[in-house]
C-alpha cells in the first residue's frame, strides 16, 4: 500500500515538481518531493484543499487587480456588507458628516458604477418630475438634496437642456468625497450653471434665489437622521405656486399606514409590503445606516400635497421595494384655486342650465366635504385636487362597490353607435349631457360634434373605466396624432412607459397614473395582442378568433374586412363565417351560458332574460342584418375592430380622426375641458347634481340591469327626473323591444317614444346589439313630485 501511495504522490508531485524546477532548480525540486513523500493521507487532503482554494483565489485576485469593474464590485461589497459588521464603534452620534465620510470615502470614485443596479428608478423619477414642471416658465431653479456625485444632473441632461431649462442647479451633499466627484463631473462636462454645495440639508441657503421650482431627493432621504428638519426646510424653499418636490427611495409601507389618509397619498397600487419583507429589508439596510422606516415617506405625504405616487420593486435584486413620489405645496399650489373654482356651488359643472334664482337648491358637494374634513384634520387635500386636469371627480377608492371589477375595466371600446345618438338627440352648444363613460368613445364623440354640448358628465361605477377614459383624454390633449393612433388605433406602442412618464403623466390623476404604470407596458406591448385584447370583453374577441382559427377561416375573415361591396360581404358571411360562428356547440356552451355572457360580453342575468327565450337567436338577429346595412371595411368600425383587433384610419371612432385631434389639442377652448368623469353609481351622481342641471341623459342599456321586482329602477328614474329640466330627454337602449321600466318612466312624468325597434331581419344602427332605442322626455314637474310622495321608497 505504501508503494501505491508513493506512486500516486509521485504522479501528483510531478507537475508541481516541474513548476518548482523551472522556478528554483533541481535542489528545490528534490526538497519538495521529499516533503510530499512524508505527508500522511489526511495531511495531503488538507494541502489539496489549500491548493483548490488558491486555484480559485489567485485568478480572482488577478481579475480584481487588473479589472476596474471587478475591483469596484469587491470594494462595494466590502464597504456595504463586511465593513459595517466590525466598524460599529466608528459610528459617531454627533457628526453625520463623519459617518458619511467613513462610509463613502473609500468608494466615492466607484460609487456610480456600483449603484446603478441597486438604486432603481432614478431616471424614471427625473423624467416624471421634469414633465410636471411648468411649460411656460423660464429660468427654473433646481435643488438636488443629497445629490452625491452629480449623476442625477447628468441623467437630467439626457432628458432636457440644462442651460435652457434651469437658470441654476444646486447640488447639496454633506460628504466632501462625493462633492469632490461632483465637481470633477461638472468641470468635465462643462456645466456652467451647476453649483456644488457641501452643506447640511437641514439649513443650507441659496442666497441668490428666493425659492426653488424643483427639489429632488434621490435615495438620500433614507440616509438623513433628522429627516423632519430636512423636509421642513425643503417645504420652505419650494416655490409655493408652481414648485415640485420629487423623492425616489426605498420604502416599506403597510396598508395600515394609510388608514385615515387614503385620499391624499395618490393610490394604493402595490403600496402594501407584507410584514416579513418589511422586517427583512429594514434590518438589512440598517446595517449600512439606511433607514427604511415608512415615517419618512409619510411625513412627505403630510407636509406636501401628493401629485403623483407609484410603488415599485427592484426585481434584479430580490424585489427590493422602492417608490417614486411627487408633491407640491399643499396649501398654495396654483391648481388648488382652479379646482375650487370648478367645485364652487355655481361652477360650470354643477350649476343648473338656466337657473338664475338665488334660492335655487344646490346639493352638498362630495369633494368639498372631503376637502373640509381633511382641513379639520390638518391633512393635505385629496391628491385629485393638485392635478393639472380637472376631468376626474373625487371618489372613495376603498368603496366595496369596486371590488367586483377585479382591478380591470370591462370594455376597451364602446359598442353604442354615436352617429345614431347625434341624429336622435340633435345636441347643441346649450346642452348639458350626462352619459355612461364606458370606454369614453362616445363621450369624445359628443365633444367632437360641430357644436359640442357645453357640459358632458361621464358616469361609471368601474374606476378602471375611468382610468381608461383619462388615458384617452390625456392622449388627446398632449400627444401627436401618430402617437394617439399607435395607442388607440393599433392598440400598441413600442415604448409606452416613456410616453407615460414624459408626456401623459401630467394630465392623469395619480390613481390613473399608477394603474397605467403597472398595466400599460404589457397592455400596449407590440409583441402582444394590444389594448383591445384587454378587459372582460377580450374573452368574446378571443372566442371568435379561436373559432375562426379552428375552422380555418382566418383568411376569410380578412377577406370580409376587405370587401368593397355589400354583395361580396354577404357571400363571405353566409357561406363561410356564419355557419362556424353560430354552430350548436358555441350556442349551447358559450352564448347560452350566463357566466360567459357576463364575463365576456358584460351582459348581466337580468338583461339576458330580456333577450327572449333564445340567446342564440338574439345574436343571429343582431348579426345577420348588419351585413346588408354597411360595409365592415369602411363604415362599421365596431365589427372591424372585433375581427381585426385594431382600427383602420378610414374606419375608426371620431376621436381618432386627425381633424378632431387638432380640435382636442387646442390650447384654448378645447372641448375636452367640458368633460367631467364621475366614479360612482348613476343614482348617486344624479343626486349630487343641482336640480334641472341636465338637458340630456344617455344611459345606454343601464336600466336593463335592474331587478324588475326591486325599487332601484324607481329610485334612479326619480333622480333623473330631479336632475333634468322640463323637456329634458333620456336616451336609452334595451335588449327588449318593450322594456318593463318604460311604464315606470311614464308614471314619473315622462313621455316615452321608441326611436327605433329592431325586427327580425332589420337593423337599427351599425351595432344592432339592442332590440330597441327609446327617448323619454320629462313633461311633468309638480305632479311627478306628488306621485313620488305616495311611494314607499324605504322598502
Amino acid at each position: 500500500m505504501r508503494e501505491n501511495m508513493d506512486a500516486v504522490i509521485a504522479q501528483l508531485a510531478s507537475p508541481v515538481g516541474s513548476v518548482a524546477e523551472s522556478a528554483t532548480g533541481a535542489v528545490s525540486r528534490n526538497f519538495l518531493k521529499n516533503c510530499m513523500t512524508t505527508v500522511t493521507p489526511s495531511e495531503w487532503i488538507s494541502l489539496k484543499a489549500v491548493a483548490t482554494t488558491l486555484t480559485i483565489l489567485v485568478p480572482l485576485i488577478l481579475v480584481v487587480t487588473f479589472n476596474e469593474d471587478a475591483r469596484s464590485v469587491v470594494l462595494f461589497c466590502w464597504a456595504c456588507f463586511i465593513k459595517p459588521l466590525h466598524a460599529k464603534s466608528s459610528h459617531s452620534a454627533d457628526s453625520q458628516q463623519k459617518n458619511l465620510e467613513t462610509f463613502y470615502k473609500t468608494q466615492a470614485k466607484i460609487y456610480d458604477k456600483t449603484r446603478e443596479v441597486l438604486l432603481k428608478g432614478r431616471f424614471d423619477a427625473l423624467q416624471l418630475a421634469q414633465s410636471h414642471l411648468p411649460n411656460d416658465r423660464e429660468g427654473l431653479i433646481w435643488i438636488d438634496i443629497g445629490g452625491g456625485t452629480g449623476l442625477n444632473i447628468e441623467k437630467m441632461s439626457q432628458i432636457c437642456s440644462l442651460t435652457e431649462t434651469f437658470q441654476a442647479i444646486y447640488l447639496v451633499d454633506l460628504s466632501p468625497s462625493l462633492c469632490g466627484v461632483a465637481r470633477e463631473r461638472a468641470e468635465r462636462l462643462g456645466w456652467t450653471n451647476v453649483h456644488i454645495m457641501c452643506a447640511d440639508a437641514c439649513d443650507f441657503e441659496i442666497p441668490q434665489h428666493e425659492s426653488a421650482d424643483l427639489i429632488t431627493f434621490s435615495y438620500s432621504l433614507s440616509m438623513m437622521p433628522p429627516y423632519h428638519a430636512v423636509i421642513d426646510h425643503a417645504y420652505e424653499l419650494l416655490n409655493e405656486q408652481h414648485g415640485v418636490v420629487c423623492s425616489v427611495d426605498f420604502g416599506v409601507q403597510s396598508s395600515a399606514h394609510a388608514t385615515g389618509r387614503v385620499n391624499n397619498i395618490g393610490g394604493l397600487v402595490n403600496y402594501h409590503i407584507p410584514w416579513i419583507y418589511r422586517t427583512f429589508w429594514r434590518i438589512w439596510f440598517e446595517c449600512d445606516k439606511v433607514y427604511l422606516d415608512p415615517s419618512r415617506r409619510e411625513y412627505l405625504e403630510y407636509r406636501f400635497g401628493t401629485l403623483k405616487s407609484i410603488n415599485l420593486r427592484n426585481k434584479t435584486l430580490g424585489n427590493i421595494p422602492y417608490y417614486i413620489w411627487l408633491g407640491v405645496n399643499k396649501d398654495e399650489d396654483h391648481m388648488l384655486s382652479h379646482r375650487f373654482k370648478v367645485l364652487a356651488a355655481k361652477s360650470p359643472y354643477l350649476a343648473p342650465v338656466n337657473e338664475t334664482s338665488n334660492n335655487a337648491h344646490y346639493p352638498a358637494n362630495k369633494e368639498l366635504e372631503v376637502a373640509a374634513t381633511n382641513t379639520r384634520k390638518g391633512l393635505p387635500f385629496p391628491s385629485l385636487f393638485y392635478q393639472r386636469e380637472i376631468w376626474r371627480a373625487y371618489y372613495d377608492e376603498l368603496s366595496p362597490y369596486y371590488e367586483q371589477f377585479k382591478n380591470q375595466y370591462i370594455y376597451a371600446f364602446t359598442w353604442e353607435d354615436p352617429r345614431e345618438d347625434a341624429k336622435i338627440l340633435n345636441l347643441t352648444k346649450d346642452d348639458t349631457v350626462l352619459a355612461i363613460t364606458s370606454a369614453c368613445d362616445n363621450i369624445l364623440a359628443y365633444a367632437a360634434l360641430p357644436t359640442p354640448p357645453k357640459r358632458i358628465h361621464g358616469v361609471d361605477l368601474n374606476p378602471f373605466q375611468g382610468h381608461l377614459a383619462e388615458l384617452k383624454l390625456a392622449a388627446s390633449r398632449c400627444l401627436s396624432y401618430e402617437e394617439i393612433w399607435a395607442l388607440f388605433g393599433e392598440g400598441k406602442h413600442p415604448d409606452f412607459k416613456q410616453l407615460l412618464l414624459c408626456k401623459l403623466a401630467p394630465h392623469l390623476s395619480s390613481n390613473a397614473f399608477q394603474y397605467w404604470m403597472n398595466e400599460g407596458p404589457k397592455t400596449f406591448d407590440p409583441s402582444g395582442y394590444g389594448l383591445y385584447d384587454t378587459g372582460f370583453s377580450r374573452w368574446a374577441l378571443r372566442l371568435a378568433r379561436y373559432i375562426f382559427k379552428a375552422f380555418g377561416l382566418t383568411g376569410k375573415v380578412e377577406e370580409l374586412c376587405k370587401a368593397r361591396t355589400i354583395r361580396e360581404q354577404q357571400q363571405i358571411w353566409n357561406k363561410y363565417i356564419r355557419p362556424a360562428l353560430f354552430n350548436p356547440i358555441v350556442g349551447k356552451l358559450l352564448v347560452g351560458n350566463p357566466i360567459f355572457l357576463w364575463k365576456a360580453l358584460g351582459v348581466p342575468s337580468n338583461q339576458a332574460e330580456m333577450m327572449g327565450s333564445s340567446t342564440m337567436q338574439y345574436i343571429i338577429d343582431t348579426m345577420d342584418p348588419l351585413l346588408s346595412r354597411s360595409l365592415i371595411s369602411t363604415d362599421n368600425y365596431f365589427y372591424y375592430l372585433t375581427l381585426n383587433g385594431r382600427y383602420a384610419k378610414d374606419n375608426c371612432p371620431v376621436y381618432l380622426r386627425k381633424k378632431n385631434h387638432e380640435i382636442f389639442a387646442s390650447k384654448t377652448d378645447s372641448p375636452l375641458d367640458r368633460i367631467r368623469l364621475h366614479t360612482d353609481t348613476l343614482n348617486n351622481v344624479l343626486s349630487r347634481l343641482a336640480k334641472k342641471s341636465l338637458t340630456v341623459a344617455v344611459i345606454m342599456d343601464h336600466m336593463d340591469w335592474f331587478d324588475p321586482n326591486g325599487v332601484d329602477a324607481m329610485h334612479e328614474i326619480s333622480s333623473l327626473h330631479n336632475a333634468l329640466e322640463i323637456n329634458g330627454r333620456v336616451l336609452l337602449r334595451s335588449a327588449a323591444k318593450q322594456p318593463w321600466y318604460i311604464k315606470n318612466f311614464e308614471e314619473m312624468g315622462f313621455s316615452c317614444e321608441p326611436a327605433a325597434i329592431r325586427h327580425s331581419g332589420t337593423s337599427i344602427d351599425r351595432v344592432n346589439m339592442y332590440a330597441s332605442t327609446w327617448v323619454c322626455r320629462k313633461t311633468a314637474d309638480e305632479n311627478a313630485r306628488r306621485r313620488m310622495s305616495s311611494l314607499d321608497l324605504s322598502k
